[in-house]
């Protein structure tokens, strides 16, 4: 009696150490030939998927998941409890099920010491955990995102976490009007990401660096950006222009007013080409959403734009000058090469457009205008010299057929006197 109740005792904490982490692999697995065999569209197309998901190929087998005895051939004896068996785990038991090897550093240094092991706490802090935690079920959960048994590796570009893949995952559930509605979420998320320079970074220049989904709002703890902390967010790419709008008096002005920086002029999702038609007032305007016409801010804006598009016409109108004595055979690649910083200075001046200050941007255009317009002066005196030289060219040939014409005068004349 003794011996029985110790060993219903090792059973227990055998059962509770099963239910707790997943069992280590061990040897032949009778669950895939089974579940295949059966041909069953509930539980057939894991089977076939799992031989190639990355859990597989480093060694785990099905009962790392979902417990039971990998080995036995009765389905009773396969599915006992007592060891463990877990069967299909419920959305809300998914991410603690995952997190049960992710989440522990020891286990995960047998497979790779670099791998995170905080994306469990992560996900607890995300939207999607928030949610979970109070019980609703209608949301992402690790599965969702990565496959539950044809996990592929991130980099793998069939995976549906890969970057060019991430934005159509978030839109099985984010473009779900239905199930948006009922969260109180847009569902036309993705339709504007497709419409952004982001989007054709991704898809046409093939810059797998180029913001997706998880790039702003995060992965594991994701979550919308702050309206405080969009400028940071956008700041991780782009720097440089974060540093100049917080030294810009736009800074306070949008605290003050609540406006979430970046996106309040280049919106979001839908983030379009910036163009400098952005400080005009006319129909792309941003500037007059905020200023009134004739009021300080709207000047500045004004001058800005102006200045811009001052330097953009005189560079086009050097650069088409001097193309133009180069077809013509004119020698100009110095002073093309040297009408590349106009362009550099145009550049700058667009970005110190965030600072909002608009004797930066005329400094900065200046630069320009002296290098533009030096070009075009070069390209006037390269053609006053073609000009002289066509000229030349025409006296030259003058002159030769009036010798010839003289020559064969007097040879006819000489010819009549011998004649």
């Amino acid at each position: 009696m003794k011996h029985v109740g110790a060993t219903l005792l090792a059973l227990g904490l055998a059962a509770a150490a099963g239910a707790q982490s997943p069992p280590a692999p061990s040897g032949a697995s009778t669950c895939i030939d089974c579940h295949v065999a059966l041909d069953d569209s509930r539980i057939s197309p894991p089977a076939k998927a799992f031989p190639g998901d990355v859990h597989a190929r480093a060694g785990l087998t099905c009962a790392s998941c979902h417990g039971g005895d990998p080995k036995a051939e009765d389905q009773d004896a396969a599915h006992d409890a007592r060891k463990g068996f877990r069967g299909k785990p419920s959305p809300g038991q998914i991410p603690s099920l995952c997190g049960d090897c992710h989440a522990d550093a020891a286990r995960m240094r047998q497979f790779d010491p670099k791998l995170r092991v905080d994306q469990l706490s992560e996900y607890r802090t995300s939207g999607h955990g928030k949610a979970l935690a109070k019980g609703d079920t209608a949301v992402a959960t690790c599965a969702s995102c990565h496959g539950a048994h044809g996990v592929l590796p991130v980099k793998d570009s069939r995976s549906p976490v890969h970057p060019t893949r991430v934005a159509q995952t978030c839109n099985r559930c984010h473009g779900d009007a239905a199930l948006m509605t009922a969260h109180k979420l847009p569902s036309d998320v993705y339709a504007k990401y497709t419409r952004s320079v982001h989007f054709e970074a991704l898809t046409k220049k093939g810059d797998l660096s180029a913001p997706v989904c998880n790039s702003c709002h995060g992965n594991h703890g994701a979550a919308p950006p702050q309206v405080g902390s969009v400028a940071n967010v956008c700041g991780t790419c782009h720097a440089t222009f974060a540093e100049q709008f917080r030294a810009s008096p736009h800074q306070n002005a949008f605290a003050e007013l609540g406006l979430p920086g970046c996106v309040t002029c280049h919106e979001n999702h839908e983030i379009g080409h910036p163009v400098d038609a952005f400080l005009s007032d006319g129909a792309q305007s941003k500037c007059t959403s905020c200023h009134e016409a004739g009021s300080a801010g709207a000047r500045a804006a004004a001058q800005m734009y102006d200045d811009l598009q001052e330097l953009e016409r005189e560079t086009r109108e050097a650069r088409l000058a001097l193309r133009h004595e180069a077809e013509a055979g004119m020698e100009v690649s110095k002073v093309e090469f040297e009408l590349a910083r106009a362009d550099e200075a145009l550049t700058k001046a667009r970005a110190d457009v965030h600072l909002a200050q608009p004797a930066v941007v005329r400094r900065a255009t200046a630069e320009g205008l002296e290098i533009a317009r030096t070009g075009k002066a070069a390209a006037a005196r390269v053609r006053g010299e073609r000009a002289f030289r066509r000229k030349g060219l025409f006296l030259s040939l003058g002159l030769i057929f009036v010798a010839i014409t003289a020559l064969v005068a007097k040879i006819r004349t000489l010819d009549r006197r011998h004649g």
